[in-house]
């Protein structure tokens, strides 16, 4: 009876010792967080401004339809001035010329010289080929090819319009690139004047 007393005392314990053990386990796990914080910073999805820079500017010479020497069209894509034979043979990459009409020094489409009637060299252009490129006058390079764009957009663009030295232009090409033109300057005031044109094309 004593040796049934002592295992019924034994079993007893132990099982009040198991009753602890998972109580204690049981009330740890609940003062323990085993969850790690996942919490991420919040993403920015703001759209972020894009600033794509001109390309490098050159500076080309140019003259009026009666200059000895310098050409009057320019084709802006290639940074190109061409003399009056080269100019027939690419009428179609033709972008402004530097002309003399209606008394004034001028910057114009081949459309625009063409149909200014007293622009000799323009006037055997073909019409079917040629293309009416427009520019905006702006008073400052704009900071960047994106702002160029925009402001082309929203201007107010023309085909032909008087010049004078430090005018700048943002224009279309007939290719349809964005190009900034500045007139550099401007020696003489008739058809033999010349101009020192400076172009720098956007990198859109």
């Amino acid at each position: 009876m004593k040796v049934l007393g002592m295992t019924k005392k034994i079993l007893a314990a132990g099982f009040f010792a198991g009753c602890m053990m998972a109580l204690s386990t049981s009330f740890t796990g609940c003062l323990t967080n085993d969850n790690k914080d996942t919490t991420k910073a919040p993403v920015d999805t703001t759209p972020k401004a894009i600033h794509t820079a001109f390309g490098s500017e050159t500076t080309v010479s140019v003259g009026a339809q009666g200059h000895a020497t310098y050409g009057t069209a320019v084709d802006l894509d290639t940074k190109t001035v061409m003399l009056s034979a080269a100019a027939n043979a690419a009428q179609g990459s033709i972008d402004i010329l530097f002309v003399f009409s209606s008394g004034s020094l001028k910057i114009a489409s081949p459309v625009a010289a063409k149909a200014a009637g007293d622009v000799a060299l323009a006037a055997n252009y073909d019409a079917a080929v040629i293309k009416d490129v427009k520019f905006l006058k702006v008073s400052a390079k704009p900071a960047d090819s994106e702002a160029a764009a925009a402001a082309f957009a929203a201007g107010s663009t023309v085909d032909i319009m008087t010049v004078a030295a430090g005018d700048q232009f943002i224009v279309k090409t007939g290719a349809g690139k964005i190009v900034y033109l500045k007139i550099a300057t401007i020696a003489g005031t008739d058809k033999g004047a010349a101009a020192d044109l400076t172009i720098a094309i956007s990198g859109l």
